[in-house]
């Protein structure tokens, strides 16, 4: 199942419709938040928060990360997001993208009704997602991204080159101690001798997981395996957020899916891969 959006019942309507076939072909189970993980301050300013604006307050959707400026229309900003997280927009009779909200700050509020409190905020003009999102099992190409009314004042995330995560395997670097990045917004979840429990964080968390797999679209990863270790994973909320190479700045993924009480293992879409490239390339010059 994917890692689906974290939203009100009645705000999840449409999302559902538009993802019930998604949920039923997925290996894995929805998507969750940042587990056994740490505040991450201001270590990654551009990973934010998606929200949707209704009824004069904003509802947590997913979290993702900022890439720079659109290619060809100076002062939007690109936002990158999975395409779960906003293919439900064009399907919904309530909302628009212009109803969208990102925020950046690293210490939010976040209610039992998953209504967001933040100081700063961007604005969305319009999404997009791949327009073969979904339609092949081995590859559900859930790329998004929403743009915004302006640019941010962050240095960007670095997206990979062509090919980088099969260079690396090539070369030896990815083996079971290989350690990637996880940040975002998601659930905390913790794990006990009863049911694991599930809280909101206090902003953008941190945490680290171990690789697992590699396959052409997916980069697969650990999830609190090895927590007595300090690492940990994703959760509900998580959906969208990058997979950065460890103690850098490279995304080489975003997180789309996983086991249903995030505690095994996480799928995510690669970005190294041509589907994600020639899905990007229409907003960012690629490296």
């Amino acid at each position: 199942m994917s890692f689906a959006p974290r939203m009100t019942a009645g705000r999840r309507v449409a999302l559902i419709v538009a993802l019930a076939a998604l949920a039923a072909l997925l290996p894995a189970a929805p998507a969750l938040a940042i587990s056994n993980g740490v505040p991450d301050g201001d270590r990654h300013p551009y990973v934010g928060l998606l929200t949707v604006e209704e009824d004069g307050k904003r509802y947590f959707v997913c979290s993702g990360f900022y890439a720079g400026e659109h290619r060809s229309a100076p002062g939007i900003g690109v936002f990158i997001t999975a395409g779960h997280c906003v293919a439900w927009v064009p399907e919904s009779d309530n909302n628009t993208p212009d109803q969208l909200r990102v925020t950046f700050d690293p210490t939010v509020t976040i209610d039992e009704t998953d209504a967001v409190t933040a100081t700063n905020w961007h604005r969305g003009i319009a999404i997009a997602f791949h327009p073969e999102f979904g339609h092949d099992h081995s590859n559900f190409k859930d790329y998004g991204v929403v743009l915004l009314a302006d640019t941010v004042d962050v240095d960007p995330v670095e997206l990979p080159t062509a090919g980088l995560l099969d260079r690396l395997a090539a070369n030896g670097a990815l083996r079971p101690q290989t350690v990637f990045d996880n940040v975002g917004y998601g659930f905390m979840a913790s794990f006990g001798q009863g049911a694991p429990t599930y809280e909101n964080p206090p902003g953008r968390m941190y945490s680290t997981s171990l690789f697992q797999g590699l396959t052409p679209a997916y980069l697969r990863l650990l999830m609190n395996s090895n927590a007595e270790e300090g690492n940990g994973g994703i959760c509900f909320g998580d959906s969208g957020s990058p997979k950065l190479i460890h103690q850098t700045n490279t995304a080489v993924a975003l997180a789309t899916g996983g086991d249903a009480v995030c505690r095994a293992q996480n799928y995510s879409q690669r970005l190294d891969i041509a589907d994600a490239r020639a899905f990007l390339g229409q907003y960012l010059d690629l490296p």
